[in-house]
């Protein structure tokens, strides 16, 4: 077991039905890396994205987070969030969407309203946070999303497509603050088809084809 690892990936299969979704023989994660997964529309990245956070299952194979298994897992729901290509922020205020995630996480009032405002000032969201959730474009979303993640706790992110339909400004905003996490030694694992990004971010990419991960020289991907 690799002591550096977050995440790890044995022989994993996960079918939809009868049809293979994702497939990965060997995947290992190392703390602070940023991993992108690339591939045509359908070819699996999504899925394995969701099944790395627990969100799908059952699956064969193995998913280790820090070495243990993800089923049951207290450091996965506590260090990794999943943040969706279009995230979804509850009715209220981007303070509300803050304030209720940190409530989850039981802190104290006093670390919780630090947290909250360490966030919005690291994120670029303070002018944002008595705006009503439901009228953020869609970069502000995005950097609200993984605010609130990281104020929560999270430094493993797994982020689909985090910079798919956004205007020139949202694009830029949401590159500058995954550039930020991956300079502050956050754990990111990406799925994009920008190519730029790519270049910009990943330290190392996986190709996916047909729900399968595409094995690199020594037989693992990575």
């Amino acid at each position: 077991m690799d002591a550096e690892a977050v995440f790890e990936v044995a022989g994993l299969s996960f079918r939809y039905e009868r049809r293979v979704a994702a497939s990965c023989a060997s995947l290992r994660v190392r703390n602070g890396e940023s991993v992108a997964f690339v591939g045509p529309n359908g070819s699996g990245k999504t899925t394995m994205l969701k099944l790395m956070n627990g969100l799908l299952g059952p699956f064969d194979g193995s998913i280790s987070f820090m070495g243990r298994p993800i089923a049951k897992n207290p450091e996965l729901r506590r260090r990794s969030v999943y943040v969706h290509q279009h995230p979804v922020l509850f009715a209220g205020t981007v303070r509300d969407n803050l304030a209720y995630a940190l409530r989850l996480k039981r802190f104290g009032a006093a670390e919780a309203e630090a947290r909250l405002e360490d966030a919005a000032e690291r994120f670029g969201i303070a002018c944002l946070l008595d705006r009503e959730a439901g009228r953020l474009s869609g970069g502000e979303t995005q950097r609200v999303a993984v605010a609130r993640a990281v104020a929560a706790g999270a430094d493993v992110l797994l982020l689909d497509e985090p910079t798919s339909s956004m205007d020139s400004e949202g694009d830029a905003a949401v590159r500058s603050m995954l550039a930020g996490l991956r300079r502050s030694g956050s754990t990111l694992v990406f799925s994009a088809h920008d190519e730029s990004l790519v270049r910009e971010l990943a330290d190392r990419v996986v190709r996916f084809d047909m729900g399968r991960a595409i094995a690199g020289p020594g037989g693992e991907t990575e």
